[in-house]
């Protein structure tokens, strides 16, 4: 299974990577950091993943000693959706997500309903992730379990 991880916090994406890494043997993880390289990779490359990991809010650039990310982009996610719909990029999407708001209100519980809606031919579904439990680890399986091979 190879999979597209599109994610800017680093603990996180290093978590979840090990995770996958050690229950998923035939497993390779892509990592990308921001909205730009996110979308650009699954661009170029969405024949290579079957799946992508996605994060909801991140910067709009990668972050470095230079440079700050840009603008924030509380729902870049949903954008990443977005732009794949509009270009036919069938790489189905799992969300994940350590927020059970964003900053417009919205409640997660809202956003996969309205994902679900929008964008139901590559959003199957989001997982919460919290340091404090490991829940996100049955769900994150459950999930992925359906693109092995």
């Amino acid at each position: 299974m190879k999979i597209l991880f599109i994610e800017d916090h680093p603990l996180k994406q290093a978590q979840i990577n090990k995770f996958v890494v050690e229950n998923f043997s035939d497993c390779q993880i892509e990592s990308k950091n921001s909205y730009i390289s996110g979308l650009k990779e699954l661009i170029k490359n969405h024949s290579n993943y079957d799946v992508l990991l996605l994060d909801i809010s991140m910067p709009n650039y990668d972050i470095s000693s230079e440079d700050s990310g840009g603008d924030w982009m509380p729902l870049a996610g949903k954008n990443i959706l977005k732009e794949m719909y509009l270009r036919d990029i069938p790489t189905k999407a799992i969300v994940v997500t350590m927020h059970g708001s964003f900053d417009d209100g919205t409640k997660i519980t809202e956003l996969d309903s309205e994902l679900k809606k929008e964008f139901s031919d590559n959003y199957i579904g989001y997982v919460f992730y919290s340091q404090l439990n490991e829940d996100w680890k049955d769900k994150i399986c459950q999930l992925l379990k359906t693109f092995e091979k």
